[in-house]
């Protein structure tokens, strides 16, 4: 059961590092703020080359962590910004929609027929997604955060399929190709520091406007920074010892965490509500995901 407690120390370093990332997302861009971030771990993975043998990898596998990289960095890069539109009680549940997606996409594109136990798990994410968003009678609509489909939700649901792609890739690097997790994570850090320094230049964003969110934000960033090392090692690593699917059903259990906690200190409204859809997200996860062993 080593994968589960690593999987389960990845779910709460990841809270940790979303109720954060919203602290900061609060007063600074998701671009920017991803950029920096991406800044500071990619120095601090420096490091990680002094505990290996060598960071040489073949051809291939290079260009998996490559294409896994860009299609992660777009994916994280989706959620900053729906964070930075909507409040973390709202949108971190939609993460846990994956399960569902994926088997819904199933059907519709293999004609594999759902057993029970799936069309139970889809249930459970209906209602858990109907709690999130239901409002007071009365209740206004439209807008970022109050209307029932924002721009937000588009981001999410993008950034759902990225990571599924993402955490395939992270199986056939980790189990498949033998390759370690910390080759992996250098690699990858670059690639986004990479591209969210591209997408800042295509935008031409001002050199004095990273600078001065660096500053005011240092110290918070480089938590961040240390928390999503830490979380996504402790992910890759769990990869090592149990299916993808099972490890990211644990993994997202950090949805709880971070909705409860960053529920109650950004004083969100209908939290318990949200609480509840949320709990009936993660939940069908392992009811879609009881088969995997």
């Amino acid at each position: 059961m080593t994968w589960f407690l690593l999987a389960s120390c990845s779910a709460l370093l990841s809270a940790a590092a979303a109720i954060a990332q919203k602290k900061v997302l609060l007063r600074t861009h998701a671009l920017e703020f991803s950029f920096l971030l991406s800044v500071i771990i990619m120095v601090l993975s420096f490091s990680i080359p002094l505990t290996v043998d060598s960071m040489w990898v073949p051809p291939v596998t290079l260009w998996v962590i490559l294409g896994k990289s860009l299609v992660g960095g777009m994916a994280f890069l989706l959620v900053m910004m729906s964070l930075e539109r909507d409040q973390i009680s709202r949108v971190l549940p939609l993460l846990g929609l994956t399960p569902a997606v994926t088997a819904l996409v199933s059907l519709a594109f293999t004609g594999e027929n759902l057993q029970m136990w799936e069309w139970t798990g889809i249930v459970l994410v209906v209602a858990g997604a109907y709690l999130l968003e239901k409002r007071p009678a009365g209740a206004a609509g439209g807008g970022a955060g109050t209307g029932r489909f924002s721009r937000s939700h588009v981001y999410i649901l993008i950034a759902l399929l990225l990571f599924a792609a993402s955490s395939v890739a992270d199986k056939t690097l980790v189990s498949g190709f033998k390759t370690d997790p910390r080759i992996v994570l250098v690699y990858q850090h670059v690639v986004y520091c990479l591209l969210f320094g591209g997408l800042l230049i295509v935008r031409r964003v001002p050199l004095e406007v990273l600078v001065k969110a660096g500053r005011a934000h240092a110290w918070y960033l480089i938590a961040i920074a240390v928390l999503t090392i830490a979380y996504r090692f402790t992910q890759l690593e769990a990869t090592r010892g149990a299916p993808v699917a099972l490890v990211l059903a644990v993994k997202r259990t950090s949805i709880l965490y971070a909705s409860f906690f960053g529920g109650r200190l950004f004083s969100e409204d209908r939290l318990k509500l949200r609480l509840a859809g949320a709990v009936l997200i993660v939940a069908s996860g392992f009811v879609i995901l009881r088969t995997v062993v």
